[in-house]
């Protein structure tokens, strides 16, 4: 009983740290979905400021070609600065999988023990239960005996 109750704290304490690592590696998930986002966002608006450059030029717009350029660089340098970002948490993300699915077979782990630990109960019930129920048969049994034996020897007399 006592191995039992262990094994289901056990479980427990497994379990909630699966849940917890699980969290962790959405979070680093939508981690590396935020930069991604504000990255596509910069090579859109680089693709329309470069759209706006060519129109500008087109119509002999310095002010607005100069603007666009400057629009231009700016997505740039805002994407050079969020790729080692977004390397970075790309790896995070990648530690939290590993973390989760190592959690997740030592839950799976433990979850096994326990079902094994009370399939062994049961089966030890099961035989105590028979064996009592055998033992009782058996007296019942001896007593019919001893009970004839009594009755036989009632009758010779």
């Amino acid at each position: 009983m006592q191995r039992l109750r262990s094994l289901q704290r056990l479980g427990t304490v497994y379990g909630l740290m699966e849940e917890m690592h699980s969290l962790q590696a959405r979070m680093a998930a939508a981690e590396v979905g935020e930069v991604e986002t504000v990255i596509r966002s910069e090579s859109s608006i680089l693709q329309v400021a470069g759209m706006h450059e060519r129109e500008a030029m087109r119509d002999d717009d310095v002010l607005g070609r100069y603007a666009m350029a400057a629009r231009e660089e700016v997505a740039i340098r805002k994407s050079r600065q969020l790729s080692p970002i977004l390397d970075r948490r790309r790896e995070v993300r990648e530690l939290a999988q590993v973390r989760y699915r190592d959690s997740r077979l030592w839950s799976e782990r433990m979850k096994t023990l326990i079902d094994a630990e009370l399939e062994r109960r049961e089966i030890a019930e099961e035989r105590s239960t028979q064996a009592a129920s055998d033992d009782r048969f058996l007296a019942q049994r001896r007593g019919r005996k001893i009970k004839r034996a009594g009755m036989e020897s009632m009758n010779l007399s």
